[in-house]
């Protein structure tokens, strides 16, 4: 599930720009290719689960605003690169700050709305301790 739409991704960045995103380098500019944009906002909704999910319960349902524009930025920058595109000093910057703030996400140093995994919940992944396998002693 995506956490945020194409709709989205225009509204922030504009027509123009997403078409431009979207459109691979050999086909005329008609309009927004749909599929490469959801593949970058499911790319980037991926991305932010990979923090996110270390302390909230993920696919989040309703994401909060500050997600959606998160996966706005990260998907944008992932438009923007290859196919002779580059992306520009503000969407790397946003990306980054995308990535920092999904990171202090999994750290708790920025709290959302939601409710926490709870440690021993099934959806929580857990490390345990590896032991040996052909016995305890040295090699």
């Amino acid at each position: 599930m995506a956490y945020a739409t194409v709709q989205d991704l225009i509204d922030r960045y504009g027509q123009t720009e997403i078409v431009r995103l979207t459109t691979p380098a050999d086909q005329d500019l008609d309009g927004v290719v749909q599929p490469v944009a959801e593949a970058a906002l499911a790319d980037a909704s991926a991305e932010i689960d990979g923090y996110v999910g270390r302390r909230y319960r993920v696919p989040i349902d309703v994401p909060p605003p500050i997600v959606v524009a998160k996966c706005c930025a990260i998907a944008r920058y992932k438009l923007s690169t290859g196919e002779q595109k580059s992306p520009t000093e503000e969407m790397r910057r946003q990306y980054e700050d995308g990535i920092a703030w999904a990171r202090d996400v999994s750290l708790g140093k920025f709290v959302l709305e939601l409710d926490e995994v709870a440690i021993g919940d099934e959806s929580y992944a857990q490390m345990s301790e590896r032991r040996p396998v052909f016995g305890a002693g040295p090699f």
